[in-house]
């Protein structure tokens, strides 16, 4: 016999917690990031709102604020930490503030680029 019955008993007991142990992991994990995304389109949709309301004096529309704020997001964490602040964490008033710089600087930046002049000759 390769295994004594208390041992094979053992491991199928072993073996059933990593299977369920590992089910449980993925479950928490597809979770956590599910609420991940959402906190990110929450995030955005506040900040690409404000940002565009601060700028542009109106809002772009839903899709486009997420858009703006994720992006702004991203810029204002990459800049927040260029200055030794941490960026985005959550959904607090500070990620919020930081999405919000970050999207302002995205639609200047926007702005800048594409701005339309008067007539060309």
């Amino acid at each position: 016999m390769l295994f004594s019955p208390s041992e094979h008993s053992n491991i199928l007991k072993v073996a059933h917690d990593v299977v369920v142990g590992s089910r449980a992991f993925r479950t928490r994990t597809f979770i956590g990031g599910f609420m991940s995304i959402i906190a990110w389109l929450v995030v955005g949709l506040i900040a690409g709102f404000i940002g565009s309301k601060i700028v542009n004096k109106t809002g772009e529309g839903v899709l486009l604020d997420i858009v703006l704020g994720v992006v702004g997001a991203l810029v204002g964490g990459f800049l927040f930490n260029m200055l030794g602040a941490h960026g985005v964490d959550g959904i607090n008033i500070y990620s919020i503030l930081v999405a919000v710089v970050g999207s302002v600087v995205v639609l200047i930046v926007y702005h800048m680029l594409f701005r339309r002049s008067g007539a060309r000759v």
